[in-house]
């Protein structure tokens, strides 16, 4: 996290890194454009079991949106990690405890339904493991509903790094 940096780390977090945060770092990812070159995405897990692929559900619902997750391994966060994000955006409250144990930085981790404020704390983004595909779709709708919001904060904030 050094100004001198001129590449901005954004991570997502979720709890085993094979459904929510790889479909919005996937996500993410591909809605930077132009800006990819000066924005690094990652994706880890509170308690992800290292190596594992994104679930099919995750899978097949980013490709109907033109993401391919089909590289992803999954891999569980590290304090290392925390504290090279210039932002951490978890997926729900409990990872943002468990993220802030690890040190990253209280004012510049979230919630990312809830952030920037006052975002939309009551459209959760849930966890679809081991449910319908219904729910992977739902969770993929406010994932990028989610960072329609929040991607413009993220652009200037990497600008600004840069300038």
């Amino acid at each position: 996290m050094s100004p001198a940096d001129p590449v901005f780390r954004v991570l997502l977090v979720c709890t085993g890194n094979t459904c929510r945060s790889p479909m919005a770092a996937g996500a993410l990812h591909r809605a930077l454009g132009t800006d990819v070159d000066r924005i690094r995405v990652e994706s880890a897990g509170t308690a992800a079991w290292e190596g594992q692929p994104a679930t099919e559900p995750s899978l097949g619902v980013a490709a109907q949106a033109g993401v391919d997750l089909g590289g992803h391994r999954s891999r569980r966060v590290t304090p290392a990690m925390v504290r090279a994000a210039d932002i951490v955006l978890v997926m729900e409250r409990g990872h943002l405890a468990a993220v802030r144990a690890l040190g990253a930085d209280p004012d510049h981790t979230h919630v990312l339904s809830e952030w920037p404020a006052p975002g939309e704390p009551g459209l959760e983004i849930s966890d679809p493991f081991g449910a319908s595909n219904e729910a992977y779709e739902e969770c993929w709708r406010r994932i990028q509903h989610h960072l329609e919001r929040v991607l413009p904060v993220i652009r200037d904030a990497s600008r600004a790094r840069s300038a």
